[in-house]
């Protein structure tokens, strides 16, 4: 069943009459009264990155564990400098970076993480659209995040992309007004705070498929069972792409302003929302009096990443397709009890290769030790970057429960700016004097072992479904994608019958924490 709310905008009316109604362009009024719900510029450039032919690269493990925090192969000049004295109390990862905003200027900063899952041999699985981190009652959306993708039409458009938690700081001397746009022409914008002035693609008034439907506003473009009147409309409304958020009017208030008062509570006990905050950004004033100290959006894709993934007998190899250096490597195996990673701080010269062994638990450590380095080496990385020291830890606090405890082989890398830019364009006026975007890949790896633990799960399904059903729900956010791959390495109708039944659900992960 797909669930819907009322979006807290006025909506102008775009007619549509050869679909039968009328769709809307959300555009914001203000969002006084919010119903609860779940949730450019610059060119970083690139590192020099790692040829495989070099025998200097080589990948910093000790032990599989130990990961070398220095040189990361930089995927930009540092946008910070100023003294030492980053915030190792916001988590204790990191030695301590350099990078904080100078003083002087207008700087913009974000960061975000992709996720992507793959099969074996390589091959993008969908099903993406499973939330996996709770956002506070307070973030908008486009009628619910989880909407189904696909539910009950095979050939209906699915996800292989989850863009999660980009948030972009600002930071300037002086109280500014700004303007503020981000775009996703490949995909679909679903959730954000505070709230946009206006949003694209369009949802659909109450009466837009005529007599048919539907009842109240509903979202041609993520829910699949929205009742089109004709094929042609469907192929223009119902496409994961053409993804935008305009913020309108941002006022960034002058640097120490205390806006604690006017932010929304957040308590860390329930949502990692809070560690986005720990970071000393100006704080950010929306004409509807919303005020937050950065802007958040969170979307869906359905496109191909730069770097091919496929795994070897005990390896996996990563190709750059890009004209421009991947920033530094990580390559993560974690169970219940251990956890594993080397990192490649080289990253992967533009156009090469990066063949490495997968990293055996045979050598892990206990989690919480394991974490602690990992935590580490990522901060430094990000701190490599260009981010300031406090970001580069609260993007880490954000994700280290899913990025380095949640079970399973997952790869991390940096992409270049150039490839976020043409993606996810930015759009800030007026212009700043420098804007640093750092994008994290996040690429969870069906091994072999788990593509034969799925089949067999899925040959047990069609005997014991509540037996088979289990194995797959304990796989959490994950479990669309997992069974889509087992079931094209092995048909199964009950299969088929039980991804009808999950791909609409908004399934919870199990952490192992």
């Amino acid at each position: 069943m797909v669930t819907t709310r009322l979006l807290p905008w006025l909506l102008t009316v775009v007619s549509v009459t050869a679909c039968g109604g009328s769709m809307d362009r959300g555009q914001g009024s203000g969002g006084q009264s919010r119903l609860n719900g779940d949730a450019t510029a610059g060119d970083q450039g690139g590192g020099s990155g790692c040829d495989p032919k070099d025998a200097k690269c080589v990948p910093s493990d000790v032990g599989g564990t130990v990961a070398d925090g220095g040189d990361t192969g930089g995927t930009g000049p540092s946008a910070g400098g100023g003294s030492a004295g980053g915030n190792e109390g916001l988590g204790g990862f990191g030695p301590g970076g350099t990078g904080q905003y100078p003083g002087h200027g207008f700087v913009v900063h974000e960061w975000g993480t992709d996720t992507i899952v793959v099969g074996s041999d390589g091959s993008l699985q969908r099903g993406l659209h499973h939330e996996e981190e709770d956002l506070p009652a307070f973030v908008y959306d486009r009628l619910r995040a989880g909407t189904s993708i696909g539910a009950g039409n095979p050939a209906s458009p699915s996800v292989t992309i989850k863009m999660e938690t980009p948030v972009a700081y600002f930071y300037s001397d002086k109280p500014l007004s700004i303007r503020a746009q981000v775009s996703f022409p490949q995909g679909v914008l679903t959730q954000w705070y505070p709230g946009v002035a206006s949003f694209l693609p369009a949802i659909a008034a109450p009466g837009a498929a005529g007599a048919g439907g539907p009842l109240s506003f509903a979202d041609p473009a993520l829910d699949p069972s929205f009742p089109f009147l004709t094929e042609t409309c469907r192929e223009h409304w119902s496409t994961v792409a053409g993804g935008e958020l305009n913020w309108g009017d941002i006022s960034v208030l002058a640097r120490g302003t205390d806006v604690s008062s006017m932010l929304p509570a957040a308590p860390l006990a329930q949502f990692t929302w809070d560690y986005a905050r720990a970071v000393d950004a100006n704080p950010l004033v929306l004409p509807n009096g919303e005020a937050e100290r950065f802007l958040f959006y969170r979307g869906l894709g359905d496109f191909d990443l730069p770097v091919q993934v496929t795994q070897g007998k005990g390896s996996l190899i990563l190709a750059n397709k890009l004209q421009a250096a991947i920033g530094s490597v990580f390559a993560i195996n974690v169970d219940a009890a251990r956890g594993v990673f080397t990192t490649f701080p080289q990253g992967i010269a533009a156009g090469s290769e990066l063949v490495m062994s997968a990293p055996s638990l045979e050598r892990g450590e206990a989690l919480d030790q394991y974490q602690d380095k990992l935590g580490s080496a990522v901060t430094s990385a990000l701190d490599a970057t260009g981010l300031y020291h406090d970001e580069a830890v609260a993007m880490v606090n954000t994700w280290k429960r899913q990025w380095f405890r949640t079970p399973g082989a997952r790869l991390l890398y940096v992409i270049p700016q150039v490839w976020t830019d043409s993606s996810i364009p930015l759009t800030i006026q007026p212009k700043p004097d420098a804007v640093l975007r750092v994008m994290l890949i996040r690429v969870e790896v069906i091994t072999p072992e788990q593509e034969a633990d799925d089949v067999a799960a899925l040959k047990v399904l069609e005997t014991t479904p509540a037996t088979g059903e289990a194995y797959f729900k304990g796989l959490g956010r994950f479990a669309e994608p997992r069974l889509r791959r087992a079931l094209d390495l092995y048909y199964s109708k009950a299969g088929l019958v039980f991804l009808s039944t999950i791909q609409g659900a908004n399934t919870s992960v199990a952490s192992g924490e």
